[in-house]
């Protein structure tokens, strides 16, 4: 998985996570965004507990989770804009979850793809 941008970690009291430099936009040096696979939410930590305790996932790890790091690469690169539709704030500027019916990313505010698409204009 060294080919992605982003690094799948493990960390003893959240399991497994996605480090994002993408995710971590917006926050304070002193703060860290990382994807829980377990919850398929992202979360906002500080860095000075969180950082010391990740290291990299086994071959076993990685392959038990690999399902949902592929749902989190799909939805990252499924992004058509940077920033949620609805409230416009930037994807990486938020936690957010991925939403199990339409597999895409989903601001705090509740907007992804599936709402987007209701709202777009039908062609007359």
């Amino acid at each position: 998985m060294s080919a992605d941008a982003f690094h799948v970690c493990f960390h003893p009291k959240l399991g497994v996570v996605i480090n994002d430099p993408v995710a971590q936009m917006g926050l304070a040096k002193e703060q860290m965004r990382l994807f829980k696979i377990g919850d398929m939410l992202s979360g906002t930590f500080m860095r000075s507990i969180v950082s010391k305790d990740l290291a990299p996932c086994s071959d076993e790890q990685e392959r038990k989770n690999a399902d949902s790091v592929e749902a989190y690469r799909v939805a990252r690169a499924a992004r058509r804009k940077p920033y949620c539709a609805q409230c416009r704030r930037h994807f990486g500027s938020v936690d957010f979850t991925l939403c199990t019916d339409c597999t895409s990313i989903r601001c705090t505010c509740g907007t992804c793809s599936c709402v987007a698409k209701v709202r777009r204009r039908k062609a007359a």
